[in-house]
């Protein structure tokens, strides 16, 4: 296999896939900040209660969030090992955090536990990919 071989390999669909939530996962992140940023009157009437004054420094944490996922998910995309990481531990939080969800919303707790594992098996499953990808 010579050298343009290997700098022109496509990810694997499983990879591509896990790209792919990770970039939907920032835009949701970046559309959330702006709405923290407008302050939202519909906020400050949930039964969560409101944030206070300090409804910016969320939007600004869920930004810098959302940095951090487009990252990760371009990563995945030209395999890199930090992708393989960071996309591994933010689909494992979100897990745990649906498994609280189950008594509240269990349809939707099982689609995405089910969607993390599909993620967390891919990027598993596809390591050879990375490992490759990190020496070149």
């Amino acid at each position: 296999m010579n050298q343009t071989a290997k700098e022109t390999r496509q990810p694997p669909g499983l990879v591509m896939f896990a790209a792919i939530m990770m970039f939907l996962l920032g835009g949701f992140q970046v559309t959330w900040a702006l709405i923290e940023f407008a302050n939202a009157a519909w906020l400050a009437s949930t039964v969560y209660g409101t944030y206070g004054g300090y409804l910016w420094i969320w939007g600004i944490l869920d930004v810098l969030f959302a940095l951090v996922l487009f990252y990760i998910g371009y990563d995945l995309l030209r395999g890199g090992t930090f992708g393989q990481v960071f996309g591994l531990v933010i689909v494992g939080f979100s897990a745990v955090r649906w498994f609280f969800m189950l008594p509240v919303a269990p349809v939707v707790a099982v689609v995405i536990i089910a969607i993390d594992a599909l993620i967390m098996y891919g990027l598993l499953m596809n390591s050879d990919y990375f490992s490759s990808r990190a020496t070149t």
